[in-house]
């Protein structure tokens, strides 16, 4: 018998599992607070946790510190817990273990204490929510006398953010590289972040030519992590661009500061547009 071992690590709100599995439901799917806006030492939260109704499973919760690496993708830190931005050594969460059946919720709570010893700027941890019993599927591998075994674990990644005393939210575009192909235009952005809290920012890429408003298309959402730089890969479509000739891309990135204060950030580019005919197939 060939077995096949592989682990699911999912960071989503709903996720969807293989049919011998349940759906799983986590509201909110990250926590971000303010410790600013209490009076005591101490700081409340709470998210919930739903299975489907028929499905009965038993989690874990345990906590990791994260930073948000220049993919803004979470980069877990396992066993580091010197770093001054780690949250972990403030938080208390009940329960630690439960059981959802029935398609009943379950009330996650935490309580951050001693917010007074907490740096100024952002702390962050990741609550964890893993299975206790991993599942067994067995798959059909299209070979006689051959079958696999998939073994399928569940772990659910519950971001929470605290951001205290004077913290602050500053965004830069650094850089804006296109190139052209078939039948799109590639944008490679490079943000960064000089504040001590994390940016969180959404965008649009504008196509023009001679002033005239050609296409408008959303970029990818992204979080750059404080004191920080971010880069990605998004792909503007072509189709709306009728005849050759020089364009503009104006790329507009907004994102809300520390007080709350929207900001907007426009980047222009030219690119030329020279074989159109190879361009719409």
């Amino acid at each position: 018998m060939k077995k096949v071992l592989i682990y699911f690590c999912l960071l989503m709100s709903f996720i969807i599992l293989p049919k011998a599995q349940a759906a799983l439901k986590v509201t909110p799917t990250l926590l971000e607070l303010n410790a600013n806006t209490t009076k005591g030492n101490y700081l409340t939260a709470s998210f919930d946790v739903q299975g489907d109704k028929d499905e009965i499973i038993r989690f874990k919760i345990y906590p990791s510190y994260f930073k948000i690496s220049p993919q803004g993708t979470m980069e877990i830190l396992e066993g580091d817990t010197t770093a001054s931005d780690n949250l972990i050594k403030n938080v208390r969460f009940v329960p630690n273990e439960f059981t959802l059946q029935n398609g009943n919720k379950q009330k996650v709570r935490l309580t951050i204490t001693n917010i007074k010893n907490i740096p100024d700027g952002e702390s962050r941890m990741v609550l964890f929510l893993e299975d206790v019993a991993a599942k067994e599927l067995m798959l059909p591998s299209g070979m006689k006398d051959v079958t696999t075994k998939l073994i399928v674990k569940t772990r659910v990644g519950i971001p929470i953010y605290l951001d205290k005393g004077k913290f602050v939210k500053c965004a830069k575009i650094e850089n804006v590289d296109l190139k052209k192909q078939d039948k799109e235009l590639q944008l490679a952005l490079k943000m960064s972040s000089s504040g001590n809290s994390k940016v969180r920012y959404s965008g649009k890429a504008q196509i023009i030519k001679d002033k005239e408003l050609i296409g408008e298309y959303k970029i990818k959402n992204h979080v750059i992590g404080s004191n920080n730089t971010l880069s990605t890969l998004d792909e503007i479509p072509l189709k709306d661009i009728k005849e050759n000739g020089n364009y503009i891309l104006r790329l507009v990135i907004q994102y809300t500061d520390e007080k709350g204060r929207l900001k907007s950030l426009i980047k222009e580019s030219q690119f030329t547009i020279d074989n159109l005919s190879e361009t719409h197939i």
